[in-house]
């Protein structure tokens, strides 16, 4: 029998992977984003993007959720999917670093628009 501690966090893209996949240049830059709020560079962002993608992918992921606690006191989540249909009817695989700094500040993807 397994234990918890042998699967929990086992896929989350956690500093270990980020250090491992990005470039040095890539981590130290998204590491000063992180833990003094420098803004997040948009080809950092895109590095980032693309090493999570490829990460999540080779794990099975076709999706993904921004997870966020508006100041309501309860949790919200927004779906998404790497997969979107291609001119000839296959499907590309994408994810870029706009998904990584886009903001939301007005809820305007709830069903009522934020408002």
């Amino acid at each position: 029998m397994e234990k918890v501690t042998d699967f929990f966090g086992s896929m989350v893209f956690d500093d270990r992977i980020m250090k491992a996949t990005l470039s040095e240049k890539v981590y130290r830059s998204l590491k000063r984003t992180i833990d003094r709020g420098t803004p997040l560079d948009i080809s950092v962002a895109n590095a980032v993007a693309a090493a999570m993608k490829d990460w999540a992918i080779e794990k099975g992921a076709t999706h993904y959720t921004h997870w966020f606690q508006p100041m309501t006191g309860v949790t919200a989540e927004k779906h998404d999917s790497f997969i979107s249909p291609a001119p000839d009817g296959g499907v590309l695989m994408e994810f870029s670093g706009k998904e990584l700094i886009k903001g939301e500040p007005d809820a305007s993807s709830f069903p009522s628009g934020g408002l």
